[in-house]
């Protein structure tokens, strides 16, 4: 892998969805450091996907070029990455007084603080280094060895016939005979155009998409998951950071150990990540879940409900799996909300959120 390619994944699945997703983490009002970067990286790429399902579908629609799709799906995240430095430069000019504020008052217990902190903190230390090398462990095994099985190698086709001919879905994967793009199981990669965003990917980083997609997005997708598994974490362990690490350490621990099946969630992450259905398992579905638990929370659920939207259109784009669970979680939890707190308002919009995933699974029933 040359030095401007891996610039380059590290750029995209690194530092552009953390640049985009910190307009989350201000909007959401995220200010513990930690916290707010993995809300900003998770956040961020779930907004990747969804701008990419908003882009790629009609372009595959109206048989659009890759490399036009690419170009319109970059603006977009340039100006939403202009956003986010606008908004970060407004929110750095106040930062002098609000710094100023929460140092007043803290002089008075200091010394019992600080001694309960470093026990705590020792702890917490040993805990996160044992995380973050048994999931960097996960990381490397699927990039270093690489792994593939005879599902994957339509869609791998599919990118391969899109960066060398700069089109989307007009080549048969099995003949290379022109098609339209509603044709077979095409029809399907329509709604959830997965190999295309992989494409984009290739083509821009000058690299080939069957390396790419075994080699190289592995080792970041699996990173990302575990982001949102510490988020995770956080929620069920009350914010407290030594038992979100050790939490991290067991689920790594299951993982490593999970491979009873290629169906199993262990399966999905380490061996089969780079496949739309396998982001969805991994990453979509649990994002659900703990987007789910913040709306829960009474008194900040209107923050959180636009990030139902993202992830149901994210979702889509990952696999026709994703379309139909995404419509069905958000269906159950309206009813379960409403049962809670009977808001017709609040379980309104949360069912509005599966209006773009009803619409494509629509288009794909016809």
């Amino acid at each position: 892998m040359s030095c401007k390619s891996l610039l380059y994944m590290v750029g995209m699945f690194v530092f552009v969805p953390v640049w985009i997703g910190l307009l989350w983490t201000d909007f959401l009002k995220i200010r513990e450091c930690a916290s707010q970067l993995l809300h900003a990286w998770v956040l961020g790429f779930a907004t990747m996907l969804a701008t990419a399902q908003l882009v790629l579908v009609p372009f595959v629609m109206m048989q659009k070029t890759l490399t036009q799709a690419l170009l319109l799906w970059r603006i977009l995240l340039q100006i939403l990455a202009v956003l986010s430095f606008v908004i970060w430069l407004g929110r750095r000019a106040g930062a002098a007084e609000t710094v100023a504020d929460a140092a007043a008052g803290t002089e008075d217990g200091a010394g019992v603080q600080k001694k309960e902190r470093g026990k705590a903190g020792t702890w917490t230390i040993v805990f996160g280094i044992l995380a973050a090398v048994l999931i960097l462990l996960q990381a490397y095994i699927p990039a270093r060895y690489e792994h593939s099985d005879d599902d994957d190698s339509r869609f791998v086709a599919e990118e391969v016939s899109a960066v060398v001919h700069d089109t989307m879905y007009r080549e048969d994967p099995i003949t290379a005979d022109y098609m339209y793009w509603d044709t077979g199981e095409v029809r399907k990669d329509l709604t959830s155009p997965w190999a295309m965003f992989v494409a984009m990917h290739a083509k821009e980083g000058n690299m080939a998409p069957a390396a790419l997609s075994h080699a190289y997005l592995p080792f970041f997708l699996i990173l990302i998951c575990y982001a949102l598994y510490l988020l995770i974490g956080q929620v069920l362990f009350g914010g407290d950071w030594e038992k979100t690490f050790l939490f991290g350490i067991v689920l790594s621990v299951l993982h490593l150990a999970g491979y009873t099946s290629t169906h199993t969630l262990a399966s999905m992450l380490l061996l089969r990540i780079w496949q739309g259905k396998a982001v969805c398992a991994s990453f979509a579905l649990p994002l659900f879940f703990y987007l789910f638990y913040q709306i829960m929370k009474k008194e900040a659920w209107k923050r959180w409900i636009p990030l139902l939207y993202v992830a149901g259109v994210g979702t889509c784009m990952l696999s026709g799996i994703g379309i139909v669970t995404a419509s069905v979680l958000l269906a159950v939890y309206g009813v379960l909300d409403f049962c809670y707190y009977r808001n017709w308002r609040k379980t309104l919009a949360i069912w509005l959120a599966a209006v773009p995933c009803v619409i494509f699974l629509g288009y794909y029933l016809m």
